[in-house]
């Protein structure tokens, strides 16, 4: 069965804590990559690969919350500020309200932006540090 868009979800929370709803959240993507290495031995007449390090990164676009409005939503914009971040802030990205990707990283971006007769928004871009539990399959 598809799962609708308005399902998905994003909760953060700096100091891999307790993760909180991120209020506004109109989208979010993540992608998760794999490395690669070439293992072609010489006379071959295919390359041939196995399978190395992954990792991922993503982005969010949410409703402008002023930090301190919304517990979730004006967390995640402080991260951006941080410096000597250790990468240690809790992420959960939900499909719907069971099926989430989850991993402790960085917020590497905030970009702000306000257009007449619109509501303003800010897109939020975020590295995965270590592991990525990936459950939206289940």
């Amino acid at each position: 069965m598809a799962i609708r868009g308005q399902e998905g979800s994003v909760k953060f929370k700096n100091s891999a804590a307790t993760a909180l709803a991120v209020a506004g959240v109109q989208n979010w993507s993540f992608t998760e990559e794999k490395e690669t290495y070439e293992t072609t031995a010489l006379g071959a007449t295919a390359k041939t690969f196995i399978g190395g390090l992954t990792s991922g990164s993503g982005s969010l676009e949410m409703l402008y919350e002023a930090p301190g409005a919304a517990a979730g939503a004006g967390e995640i914009i402080l991260e951006a500020l941080t410096a000597s971040d250790p990468a240690d802030a809790a992420f959960e990205l939900y499909l719907d309200g069971t099926r989430k990707i989850s991993f402790s990283g960085i917020v590497t971006s905030v970009d702000f932006g306000a257009t007449t007769n619109e509501i303003e928004t800010c897109s939020i871009n975020f590295q995965a540090s270590g592991a990525i539990t990936n459950a939206v399959t289940s």
